[in-house]
């Protein structure tokens, strides 16, 4: 996977071509960076930002792979647009992302909302 920056994708795993489903997931903020938890097949972190990155607000998306489709498990909302994310090799709980605004900011989607940046 040398055009993705040499990171390791994980195998998805489709027995039939009749398995094959396109799933997406529709938000109002463009998309900048998709990163796979190394810990959980399915489970994604996505980060956003409004305007095209110009000037507004970010979100920050855990999403599962579902049959559904895919599923919010949570979202962190920032005053600034979000340009990068990735997954701590040492909690399955906690990310990180980076922000327009030059913070990091860390997230545990397994604590209550009021204790999340």
């Amino acid at each position: 996977w040398d055009w993705l920056g040499g990171a390791r994708c994980p195998p998805v795993r489709v027995d039939a071509p009749s398995e094959r489903r396109r799933m997406f997931y529709k938000t109002r903020f463009n998309g900048y960076s998709v990163k796979f938890s190394p810990y959980h097949e399915g489970r994604i972190a996505v980060a956003t930002a409004q305007n095209f990155g110009i000037i507004g607000n970010g979100k920050q998306y855990v999403l599962d792979a579902t049959p559904q489709g895919l599923r919010e498990v949570c979202s962190f909302d920032t005053i600034d647009g979000l340009y990068d994310c990735t997954w701590c090799e040492g909690n399955e709980n906690v990310l990180a992302s980076a922000s327009g605004d030059g913070s990091i900011k860390v997230w545990d989607i397994a604590a209550p909302p009021n204790l999340n940046p």
